[in-house]
């Protein structure tokens, strides 16, 4: 879906916002394709953060949006995800720059995502979708946590920088 394009009028009048590289700077690999096919999913965490919806689109599509082409991805429902593997991951994206919080880099990142897991699931069951016991662990989940985070960089407020210690008073 997404990719780096030219800012064409028919394609932002059609599509949306396009793009810009300061958005996937921590991306690693990068995720632009080489077409865009459908809308940009770079900012879908912000233009469409309802959970049963994605749950919906990913089990059958053309349910969703009357003629999409995008297939199905049945497996994503049955697929375990293996939260043992995260803090690796985590550990490895971090030495290539990307600003984790000081809970994820203490070693958390497993239980970070457990808890993002579970809370996402239980969002979906009281939007009307399946149990959470059910879901919370499915790599559905944690696709749809994924697209809810795109673009919110965009719209996030900084943080207020903690005082050195030299400033503050005793």
């Amino acid at each position: 879906h997404s990719q780096m394009i030219r800012p064409f009028y028919w394609e932002t009048t059609r599509y949306g916002e396009y793009s810009k590289p300061g958005e996937f700077v921590y991306d690693h690999p990068f995720q632009w394709g080489s077409r865009r096919i459908g809308p940009d999913l770079a900012r879908e965490g912000v233009t469409n953060p309802n959970a049963l919806w994605h749950y919906n689109h990913f089990k059958n599509p053309a349910d969703v949006t009357q003629g999409s082409i995008m297939p199905r991805y049945p497996w994503l429902f049955e697929k375990k995800v293996n939260f043992d593997e995260i803090q690796g991951r985590v550990d490895a994206m971090a030495m290539l720059g990307v600003p984790y919080g000081d809970m994820v880099k203490a070693g958390a990142a497993s239980e970070a995502a457990q808890a993002q897991a579970l809370a996402l699931a239980v969002s979906l069951e009281e939007q009307g979708g399946p149990s959470a016991d059910q879901t919370w662990d499915t790599e559905v989940i944690a696709v749809i946590a994924y697209l809810q985070r795109l673009g919110t960089d965009l719209y996030a407020t900084p943080a207020e920088a903690e005082p050195a210690e030299s400033e503050v008073q005793p």
